[in-house]
């Protein structure tokens, strides 16, 4: 029977998720006793959802909201950058908030209030928190802007881990709640978030001990829920065709379920973290990984690689001696050597076809998922020749859309800007007086939009001098434009716009003829051009 590329997707990433369970739940050697229990109270209360709502919908619910507990997967930045999101969404309006922080003990808190004030350098709070010692997740890259965004704002963070070392989690759900009612008295005009871990958000676990040390003291708070990534939920989702299109879930009045990662790139985060600690690249597992990603989406596109497969080279950013060998082994010219040089700075993953070499910036699935495509449409369609720069322009924009298309069979959460947040991007910079960190963004913004407008009006790209003289330009337009096409190319497919047979053949040309990019690529955007992209937050 021949799937649909829906269910075949599905499949792939249910192998995947029941594979890393298996790695996960072997890596945990030894569980306290109760929690089994503890973890199927909470699994029970997102096991399923009342009603599909928008984020206006869940935002809303938090500004009437006294008490909003908002889960974390520690190892998942998705999950930090949604409390972040959430954060923005509500300070406008309601500027009187307050932060308390699992991965803070209370008696850290004059250190926090130090470092908050800029009296404490960020090397010295680290050391002196002790955030390596005393807790197991040592991810504070992933935390930082929760930090830094409070400091603008003036929002006082506050460390909600009271219980002693190697207390159990009821124990320190009923010390966490003791110090939280004494925050909420300490701030009777505040909003409060409570950012921790998911487990602990089930009714019966923090909040009931919060709201039982409330009614202690005569005070009632209006608490809201808000979980995240439920993997029953997700699966139900994905059965019903709408994982990519729905970022909330509604479950009760008192609670909604933010969808902002599948649950395998949960997984992979928490994978990562388990194999790499203390940001120690396991190389030999990189290249692994990568293969993996390539066989994955091989396997969905049908294409055979052959031995030529294990040829790939992977690096990262733990090791650049790779370009080393590329200024000595004479295949490259000074200026090739200084464009990667380049894109490594910029921290860009980068394909380097010359040599079958993968640089991956960060282990993430994107980054690496990406360049997997980039790599299986060399080895299918063969080396590229030289172009004058129209035709190069065009081919450099078909190859970022397959990155793109590639990494979304990966992580279909996977977001990109359009023209819609572009203009917004470029209308904002024409507001201010550009950083000089941000000049190159200002600038992308406005030439793809003034791109977009020539592609509207059926002019493709004749020429523009800024493109030979500004190769930063040009990489980052085509990488805009071309990222437009790969998430149009996603969509389509699963709106049946294009076949999968369609997206295997784009894989396979080798765009050898003076203007073939140009016309794969005007065909293709006039094939995709209604395709609808799902609002994200």
């Amino acid at each position: 029977m021949v799937l649909a590329p829906r269910q075949e997707l599905l499949r792939l990433e249910r192998q995947l998720y029941r594979r890393n369970k298996e790695l996960i739940d072997n890596s945990v050697l030894i569980r306290e006793p109760g929690f089994r229990r503890y973890e199927t109270r909470y699994r029970r209360k997102v096991s399923r959802y009342a009603s599909i709502v928008s984020q206006e919908e869940m935002v809303d619910a938090v500004r009437a909201a006294d008490l909003i507990y908002v889960g974390d997967y520690h190892t998942c930045n998705q999950s930090q950058r949604s409390f972040l999101r959430i954060l923005k969404a509500v300070v406008p309006t309601c500027p009187q908030l307050l932060i308390g922080m699992e991965l803070l003990h209370r008696r850290s808190q004059p250190l926090v209030e130090a470092f908050l004030a800029g009296e404490l350098a960020e090397t010295a709070f680290l050391r002196k928190v002790g955030l390596r010692r005393r807790w197991v997740f040592d991810l504070w890259g992933n935390f930082k802007p929760v930090f830094d965004f409070a400091r603008y704002h003036k929002i006082p963070v506050v460390g909600i881990d009271a219980a002693p070392a190697g207390a159990s989690l009821k124990a320190r759900d009923r010390a966490a709640g003791r110090w939280i009612a004494q925050l909420i008295c300490r701030y009777p005009k505040h909003k409060c978030f409570i950012f921790i871990g998911d487990l602990h958000l089930a009714p019966q676990h923090l909040p009931a001990e919060v709201e039982r040390s409330l009614a202690a003291i005569g005070l009632k708070k209006r608490p809201l829920l808000l979980y995240q990534n439920s993997e029953a939920i997700y699966w139900r989702l994905a059965e019903e065709g709408l994982d990519h299109q729905v970022e909330v879930v509604k479950l009760d009045e008192q609670s909604f379920c933010r969808m902002h990662a599948p649950p395998v790139i949960c997984q992979q985060s928490y994978l990562n973290w388990l194999e790499h600690e203390e940001g120690e690249i396991d190389y030999a597992d990189a290249k692994h990984q990568f293969l993996e990603l390539v066989d994955r989406i091989t396997a969905f596109l049908e294409l055979t690689l052959g031995p030529e497969k294990e040829q790939v080279e992977v690096y990262t950013c733990g090791d650049l001696s790779f370009l080393k060998v590329l200024r000595e082994d004479g295949v490259f010219s000074p200026h090739e050597v200084k464009l990667i040089r380049r894109q490594i700075l910029a921290s860009e993953s980068y394909y380097i076809a010359k040599r079958r070499m993968v640089y991956l910036a960060n282990l993430s699935l994107n980054h690496a998922a990406e360049e997997a495509a980039h790599f299986i449409k060399h080895c299918v369609a063969g080396a590229e020749e030289p172009r004058e720069l129209v035709d190069a322009f065009y081919a450099n924009v078909l190859h970022e859309g397959l990155g793109f298309f590639g990494s979304k069979l990966i992580n279909p959460k996977r977001k990109c800007l359009h023209e819609r947040e572009l203009n917004n991007l470029r209308a904002y910079f024409e507001t201010i007086r550009v950083p000089t960190e941000r000049r190159l963004e200002y600038e992308t913004a406005r030439l793809v939009m003034e791109y977009k407008r020539f592609e509207r009006a059926g002019k493709p790209l004749k020429y523009q001098a800024i493109f030979r003289q500004r190769p930063d330009i040009f990489f980052a337009v085509t990488h805009a434009i071309g990222y437009m096409l790969g998430d149009r190319l996603y969509y389509g497919m699963l709106e049946e716009r294009i076949t999968k047979e369609a997206i295997r053949e784009i894989f396979l040309q080798p765009w050898r003829r003076e203007g073939e990019t140009v016309a794969v690529y005007l065909q293709l955007w006039k094939q995709l051009r209604g395709v609808k992209i799902p609002k994200r937050m």
